[in-house]
């Protein structure tokens, strides 16, 4: 696990020394960067694997190859036997050495023979080529600049705005799909001249310019076929998941495990309790009374349950969100973007990190198996439309909600969950301001290109490509780094994956009953009161907190005159939805946030 920047096309060891030393928090334990003629790769190191003789960027003996990374190579041992019978020698023992011999051997192809959660970069000496390479999931960030003829590539950001000579301007386009999803879509960023590389993608650089941008994966969502059986199906999932499990407990330091009380990070610890000949860690989270959301007791009496059933060396540690406007500046620095999402992760990473390096949780399982609202709106709605109301699952006394979401597209109802809709930011926005973009545009896009045929799975396959990787697991990493914590989930290993997506909707969810195929198949490890209960999670009371003290600070940082520093948004909009949340509207709760984080982050990176 690490923290990289480089750049193809030049010799620039100082610069990307200064782009490291802003990733201090990625990788602490160590700062190396190797240049030549055309070329600079470095990496921040937080040793995992091999600790004393993985110092990255590595190469082939002759270094005709360097490769460096941000991430773990699963599959690495299996991939170092095959290459050393081929006569391939190695050094040490890390998993980053395999990679510049995978690309001696497979060249543009390596990618599809690593498994892990990774954030690649390669240099060809011989051929001057440079190759970059996100993992499947988009667990590990990439960003990259093409600047004065170069190609310049970061795991975050804020080293990207080190190049000597980049000016910052505001990406209007991403600020306008912000405002409705909470987050930045990849490829775009908050920067323009910046994009993030999208989930099991690979750039390929030379000649002094991008040769290809192409995908290397793509997860299929078309469905099983034959005479299929739920519990048939929960026991292929659980062999898959329990080898996923093991795989991420490949480590020379110890690791842990986030146990929330929930269905999803309880059968991953026991997955890993049953098979581990060492005793398991586990942390779970206790809240002070100000700091707390409801079915927060219960899910600490099914995390302690599930902590004696296995036997785990269990840790409760109490979370105190009393800094939270203190530290919310701090939390957007992580992302260098304006992020609306969870941020629990950044004050749980801070405790655990003081046991350990690495954690397991159990991250992916929603967008995979259905939990959201917008996934248990997907059949009903589907039904809706067709005038079929016997069966609209946890709708079915609410039709006239349900009427109001109803649309001939799946696209069209799902954009009417966004936080601001293209109607609410007319209002919002200045005349002359982003009126030329489009999220609904965007997200219909996105359901064009759909492989899935079921009304619950075409909108699983839209966030798995869009909120999993650019705010689930955005949040996942960059919180959890900002500590110098690893967080890894065996819900996201490739066989995993592959075998979820094809699973029929009606596996998934049915009736009222979320995550079903997965919930049979924890029925072999867990107790039904880890199963069978409402789905809570790490959350914040930020609409408690919106309702008192932080609704001064958004008033505050909201001001006319703070909004005159972008002039984007009409401060009679921005006032009027700060009244109508304090006249009791919690509807809007979203809204405020959103517009208070933007403001947040447009001050620090552009007023200071």
């Amino acid at each position: 696990m690490c923290g990289i920047a480089g750049v193809f096309g030049a010799r620039a060891p100082e610069v990307v020394d200064r782009m490291l030393r802003v990733l201090a928090h990625r990788g602490p334990d160590d700062q190396h960067c190797v240049a030549g003629e055309d070329f600079t790769l470095g990496a921040r190191r937080l040793s995992i694997i091999d600790l004393a003789g993985g110092r990255q960027p590595l190469s082939t003996p002759d270094q005709s190859v360097w490769a460096c990374q941000n991430g773990e190579i699963y599959n690495f041992p299996e991939l170092r036997q095959q290459l050393q019978s081929q006569g391939h020698q190695f050094s040490n023992r890390s998993d980053t050495e395999v990679l510049p011999h995978l690309y001696q051997l497979h060249g543009d192809r390596m990618a599809t023979a690593i498994h892990g959660m990774f954030a690649v970069a390669v240099w060809d000496k011989v051929n001057k080529r440079g190759l970059l390479i996100r993992d499947r999931a988009g667990k590990k960030p990439l960003y990259y600049c093409l600047h004065q003829g170069h190609l310049w590539f970061a795991s975050e950001i804020k080293a990207l705005l080190q190049i000597p000579g980049f000016q910052r301007k505001l990406n209007e386009e991403a600020v306008h799909h912000f405002l409705s999803l909470k987050n930045v879509p990849a490829p775009l960023s908050a920067f323009e001249g910046i994009h993030m590389l999208q989930p099991a993608h690979q750039l390929i650089w030379e000649d002094g310019r991008i040769r290809r941008l192409e995908a290397y994966w793509k997860l299929d969502w078309t469905p099983l076929e034959g005479d299929l059986h739920e519990q048939e199906l929960a026991e292929e999932l659980l062999q898959r998941l329990q080898r996923g499990v093991k795989r991420r407990l490949l480590a020379d330091v110890p690791v842990g495990f986030f146990l929330s009380g929930g269905l999803d990070s309880s059968l991953a610890t026991a997955l890993a309790a049953s098979s581990s000949s060492h005793k398991v860690k586990t942390f779970t989270l206790r809240y002070r009374a100000d700091s707390s959301t409801p079915g927060k007791e219960l899910d600490l009496a099914c995390a302690r349950q599930i902590a004696r059933q296995y036997d785990t060396e269990h840790y409760e540690e109490e979370l105190d969100f009393s800094r939270f406007q203190e530290e919310l500046p701090a939390i957007l620095t992580h992302f260098d973007e304006p992020f609306g999402g969870v941020m629990s992760t950044y004050f749980l990473s801070r405790l655990i990190v003081k046991h350990l390096k690495v954690a397991i949780s159990g991250d992916g399982a929603d967008e995979l198996f259905g939990s959201y609202l917008s996934h248990r709106l997907a059949r009903p709605l589907a039904e809706f439309a067709r005038g079929k109301t016997d069966d609209l699952g946890h709708f079915q006394d609410q039709p006239e909600f349900l009427a109001r979401l109803a649309s001939p597209h799946d696209w069209e109802w799902r954009s009417q969950l966004f936080v601001f809709t293209e109607e609410d930011k007319r209002k919002l926005y200045r005349p002359e301001r982003l009126q030329s973009y489009s999220t609904n545009d965007y997200l219909r896009h996105l359901f064009a290109k759909c492989t899935a045929q079921d009304p619950l799975n075409r909108v699983l396959e839209v966030e798995f490509n869009t909120q999993l990787p650019d705010q689930v697991l955005a949040f996942a990493d960059r919180l959890s780094m900002a500590h110098s914590l690893e967080i890894r989930t065996g819900f996201l290993d490739t066989e995993v994956m592959e075998f979820a997506a094809r699973i029929p909707g009606r596996f998934k969810i049915h009736g009222q009953e979320v995550k079903s195929v997965l919930k049979t198949a924890a029925r072999k490890y867990l107790p039904a009161e880890a199963i069978d209960r409402p789905k809570e999670g790490f959350v914040m009371p930020v609409n408690q907190w919106l309702s008192g003290w932080l609704l001064e600070y958004a008033r505050t940082t909201l001001s006319p005159a703070n909004l005159e520093h972008h002039g984007l948004f009409r401060s009679q909009e921005v006032t009027r939805i700060l009244e109508e949340f304090a006249a009791g509207n919690t509807a809007l709760a979203n809204k405020v946030l959103s517009l208070l984080c933007f403001q947040i982050w447009y001050d620090l990176y552009y007023q200071t």
